[in-house]
């Protein structure tokens, strides 16, 4: 009972933070509450998903009976949820001030209710409290991500980002009224109810669909690039490391309700494949920075969905070491991306706070003036290229050993196929991030603002370098997190006969402790290095400047474009536009060159759709007089319809 009272408690101080903020003169409560709430939902959280009994409260709701509940599924998400809401507290007090002139109340009380039905979302059981938690986070996020209404492009991606959320409640709506005749009611326990294969797979196909909206699986992804990139970067953190997995749980709590379904943990593999190569491809154009970790978010929760089709394949076949490879593959990325995603946006906020600028094409050299932003971000940056043997690289091994498991046991060629595709996608993803930490960071200042560049305050450099911290724990410490992960699988029952196996036996702890030892390794190698060149005895005073092709001074327009880096490898996706004015006559003038990228699906595919729909519906605006009298016609003359209807209706039946 004390884990559950502490998440109640935990719930109770977001909500008083967030109110608080709203009449407070200063920062001080609202912070004070926001970072108890988050140690209290840290400290039940790792309770549970350390071992402690999970206990349940049940009470009258919705013509019935409800529960709340901590289990170790649950905690695998209230861990991260509650570390990154605190440490964006810190980090939001000096990002984002109280007294802003732009919304820093109401970003508080949004932040606060944001992580307090996040908190119910993941301990609900029962399926209207959990939409009850499920809308409250939707219109929560609107709400921060709405912050700089006043933009255009903000409130056109506060927009979609509505519509996308409430199409996706929509189909959770109806899973839920399926769900309940399937289970014999609206509580979500399991009951191995018996295998109904054509609604179980209707209902797992609506939560896809639903949650799918949610977590930013392609093609249903395209409200994430925008409300990512114009929300204030510690909102883009925790919507980025935890809000797009609440569409991942939702998925694992309904799968774990229902017999396993044949054929469709192979339609979902693919579609994560398809997912992660999409994103990863689609960071690459990119010229926003933060737009580039948007994408990369869409990549790293296709290889999620990777590793929940290999679970599922698994649980069909009766293959628990299949399933436990795929299932803790998945929670085991969930924990690491939540990590290196929020200190990645943490460093892109820095980077916008002190140059003022988005676009990669106007910084650079920001390491010789932002030297610990930039070291605090080098550990997310080679965790997120999947570089091994970083934590990033972690999840994807045990990915990596299902799918040679799989095809072992004779697999299927989709078995083969996502291994090239993971493969494929963390190439993609290391091309993608060398432009992002060499653009912003190497070469020389492209900007006026970027010459002028500094690191940020310590109440934004502290959650950093934790974050940066927590990133080389997860990656020395990962052979710890097997046995955390087995009570994790666990509860993703029903499970084939004999349980699903257990991790922390099998040879998978060898593999990591190889991997942290390494990695150790390295970094004790990269921090020699590091003291090597600062060694002022090793420094020449007559040191020879860069190479300068032949012109009499070097600038700034002789290096590399981040453009350019990503021409070669970007220019022939879907939604690559060039603007390109060439060279004419013998005597010409100024040769330009530009890229631009629209994504295929929101800005080619939905919006020119969706303006021709709209540009329809307004032609009806004449029957909106804004007249009393006119309204009162209408409805008499619904009704009156509705009364003919009634009358006549059993006349032509009959």
């Amino acid at each position: 009972m004390l884990v559950l009272a502490l998440m109640l408690a935990s719930m109770g101080c977001w909500i008083g933070a967030g109110v608080a903020a709203l009449w407070a003169r200063r920062d001080r409560v609202p912070a004070a509450l926001g970072l108890l709430g988050a140690l209290l939902g840290l400290g039940g959280a790792l309770s549970a998903l350390l071992g402690a009994p999970g206990t349940g409260l049940e009470f009258p709701f919705w013509g019935g009976r409800a529960s709340l509940e901590v289990d170790a599924l649950s905690a695998a998400f209230l861990v991260p949820l509650h570390l990154v809401a605190g440490l964006g507290v810190v980090y939001g007090g000096a990002y984002w001030p109280l007294d802003a002139p732009r919304g820093g109340r109401w970003l508080r009380f949004g932040y606060g209710l944001l992580a307090a039905s996040m908190t119910l979302v993941f301990t609900a059981r029962q399926g209207v409290l959990f939409l009850v938690g499920w809308e409250a986070m939707a219109m929560a996020a609107m709400l921060l991500i709405g912050t700089e209404h006043e933009r255009p492009e903000v409130l056109r991606g506060t927009w979609v980002y509505l519509a996308c959320t409430h199409t996706g409640t929509v189909l959770l709506i109806a899973m839920v009224a399926l769900l309940g005749p399937r289970l014999g009611g609206l509580s979500w326990h399991a009951s191995n109810p018996l295998p109904h294969p054509g609604l179980d797979a209707l209902i797992l196909v609506l939560a896809l669909l639903g949650f799918g909206f949610k977590a930013g699986l392609a093609p249903l992804h395209f409200w994430l690039p925008a409300a990512h990139a114009g929300a204030p970067s510690h909102v883009s953190a925790i919507l980025s490391a935890v809000m797009l997995k609440a569409g991942v749980y939702g998925v694992l709590r309904i799968s774990g309700l229902l017999p396993p379904v044949p054929h469709l943990g192979g339609a979902v593999l693919a579609l994560g494949a398809a997912t992660a190569l999409y994103g990863a491809g689609c960071a690459l154009a990119q010229r926003d920075f933060k737009r580039l970790l948007a994408y990369s978010s869409i990549e790293n929760i296709g290889i999620i969905f990777m590793g929940i089709g290999l679970g599922w394949i698994g649980r069909a076949a009766a293959n628990p070491w299949l399933a436990a490879l795929g299932f803790g593959g998945a929670i085991l990325h969930v924990w690491n991306h939540s990590a290196f995603k929020s200190l990645l946006f943490f460093g892109a906020g820095s980077v916008l706070h002190a140059t003022g600028t988005r676009d990669l094409e106007a910084t650079g050299g920001l390491a010789a003036r932002m030297p610990r932003t930039a070291m605090a971000m080098l550990p997310a940056v080679l965790a997120v290229s999947a570089l091994p043997p970083f934590n990033g690289f972690v999840g994807e091994w045990l990915l990596y050993r299902g799918f040679f498991t799989a095809i072992r046991d004779g697999g299927a060629w989709l078995e083969g196929l996502a291994l090239t595709a993971l493969a494929l996608t963390g190439g993609l993803a290391a091309v993608a991030f060398a432009k992002f930490f060499g653009f912003l960071f190497l070469g020389e200042p492209r900007s006026e603002a970027a010459e002028h560049a500094h690191d940020p305050a310590a109440a934004m450099g502290v959650p950093m370098a934790a974050l940066a911290a927590i990133c080389l724990a997860l990656s020395l410490g990962s052979a710890l997190l097997l046995r955390p992960l087995d009570r994790v699988l666990a509860v993703l029952g029903p499970a084939p006969a004999g349980g699903p196996a257990a991790l922390a036996g099998s040879g998978l702890g060898l593999d990591l402790a190889v991997m942290a030892a390494l990695a150790a390794l390295l970094l004790a190698l990269g921090a020699l290095a590091v003291r090597a060149l600062r060694d002022p005895r090793h420094r020449s005073p007559d040191r020879p400047g860069t190479w300068d092709c032949g012109y009499a001074r070097p600038t700034a327009r002789m290096q590399y474009s981040a453009s350019s880096f990503a021409d070669a490898w970007s220019g022939k996706l879907p939604g690559s536009r060039e603007r390109i004015r060439r060279v004419r006559g013998l005597f010409p003038g100024t040769v330009a060159y530009r890229s631009e990228f629209l994504d295929p699906v929101g800005g080619g595919l939905v919006a020119p759709r969706t303006e021709r729909m709209v540009q329809r519906l307004l032609r009806y605006r004449r029957l909106q007089q804004g007249q009393l009298s006119m309204y009162l016609l209408y409805i008499l003359i619904t009704l009156v319809a509705v009364c003919l209807w009634l009358v006549i209706r059993p006349r032509i039946l009959g």
